[in-house]
């Protein structure tokens, strides 16, 4: 609906603004033109009040100011007022008066002592400082200015063309500072504007510790060193190495050996029993045979399981002595 008035503001230089959804005034804005249904809180009152007594304009539109209301529709909104904003605009001196249903007509409207011909109608009157009722109304409020207008079509597309509308929205951005022109079309906040506002601190920490994680937990970035040795081939002994190992990981070696200590004790008993000394020592029988301690014998044939790699090592060895020893090459 403020189209027009938007690129009027444009040709005379100055920056023009228009936002679907409400944020804090800047120091830099010169005018805010502000439907008052926006107005509906202690936060956006707040903060419109403090950029008032800073120095900022404020022209609040009362009637016809929503986005819904079409320019060829005489439907006309009720402007809403809330509390929040009746109580900032008693304090500033401005008073809203609501008379029912007769309407009040206006062909002018005077300000900076300057009289400008319009076409307005409200049903809504507004005082300053206990004047008399009219369809606008303008104090100083702290360093800057708050303005309300009752009948907001004379801004919007349809009408701003005719009788002296434009230069009175001209006269009204050119008392304020210089700086932006802002057209407020909504109210509703935007999820993504507030996590752009306050929340990237976090989300610069988080990418931080990302990258720090990343860091830590990945082994390289970027392409292999072109002057690093390739490693070698992985032959058979590796992978029996490598099975050896997990088997020992799994059950210390116990299942690898069990097949074998079987056979070899099976075989002993037989050779001990053809040899005569089947009543005697049979570790050391095999000991003697073998030519190893019969500690040794012992741990290899009935040791539950190999304390670490190095003792299934030497366990292995001996078994396969042991084998050799009671299975001979014919």
């Amino acid at each position: 609906p403020w189209l027009a008035a938007e690129r009027f503001a444009e040709k005379l230089d100055y920056e023009a603004r228009s936002l679907p959804t409400w944020e804090e005034p800047g120091f830099g804005d010169s005018v805010w033109i502000v439907p008052a249904f926006i107005l509906s809180n202690e936060s956006f009152t707040g903060q419109m009040e403090d950029w008032v007594t800073a120095g900022g304009h404020a022209v609040i539109l009362l009637e016809y100011a929503d986005s819904q209301t079409s320019d060829w529709s005489d439907h006309r909104s009720d402007p809403a007022l809330s509390p929040a904003l009746r109580s900032m605009l008693e304090r500033a001196g401005i008073r809203v008066e609501e008379e029912g249903t007769e309407d009040l007509v206006a062909d002018h409207i005077v300000y900076q002592e300057t009289s400008y011909e319009v076409e307005a109608e409200s049903r809504t009157r507004v005082s300053a400082d206990a004047g008399e009722a009219r369809v606008f109304a303008s104090v100083d409020h702290g360093v800057g200015k708050l303005m309300v207008l009752t009948d907001a079509r004379i801004f919007r597309n349809r009408w701003i063309g005719g009788k002296q509308h434009a230069a009175f929205l001209q006269a009204l951005i050119d008392e304020g500072s210089g700086g932006a022109i802002v057209f407020l079309r909504g109210s509703g906040l935007s999820l993504w504007a507030l996590l752009g506002r306050y929340l990237w601190p976090v989300v610069i920490s988080l990418g931080v510790l990302l990258a720090l994680w990343l860091w830590r937990n990945l082994s390289r970035f970027g392409p292999l060193d072109a002057t690093a040795d390739s490693a070698p081939a992985a032959g058979y002994e590796d992978h029996l190495e490598a099975l050896g190992d997990f088997q020992w990981r799994l059950d210390r070696g116990t299942t690898l050996l069990a097949p074998l200590r079987e056979q070899l004790i099976e075989r002993g008993q037989h050779l001990a029993a053809r040899t005569g000394h089947r009543d005697g020592d049979f570790f050391q029988f095999l000991a003697d045979r073998a030519q190893i301690s019969r500690e040794r014998v012992f741990r290899a044939l009935a040791e539950t399981a190999p304390a670490d790699a190095a003792v299934l090592t030497r366990t292995a060895a001996d078994l396969q002595r042991l084998s050799q020893v009671l299975n001979p090459p014919t």
